[in-house]
């Protein structure tokens, strides 16, 4: 797993992680929020993995060593990258992960 770059914005009791694994973007939205409690029973996590690396870095003419602070300085939290992504047609993934 690349290096793991928290982001500065999101809702209260909620994170957002970016880190760059292999050639994937990995953006992780954790949420520990009372929310999260009352409708899932406990902590849920969304993870969106984009395969399509290249075409994010013609995109954005960055590379994989200034990618993830560009990315740090460009977006606040998980939504801002999923919005980006679906704008600018790049396909991902997202895996949902909630613990008990």
């Amino acid at each position: 797993m690349g290096e793991r770059t928290k982001l500065t914005g999101g809702f209260e009791k909620t994170v957002t992680w970016i880190w760059l694994e292999g050639d994937q973007l990995k953006v992780e939205f954790y949420d520990f929020s009372e929310l999260a409690q009352r409708m899932f029973g406990n902590d849920i996590a969304y993870t969106i993995t984009v395969n399509e690396m290249d075409k994010v870095f013609l995109k954005v003419e960055q590379n994989g060593k200034s990618f993830i602070p560009w990315m740090a300085e460009k977006f606040q939290s998980y939504f801002g990258i999923k919005s980006w992504l679906d704008e600018n047609k790049i396909a991902y993934s997202v895996e949902i992960e909630s613990w008990a």
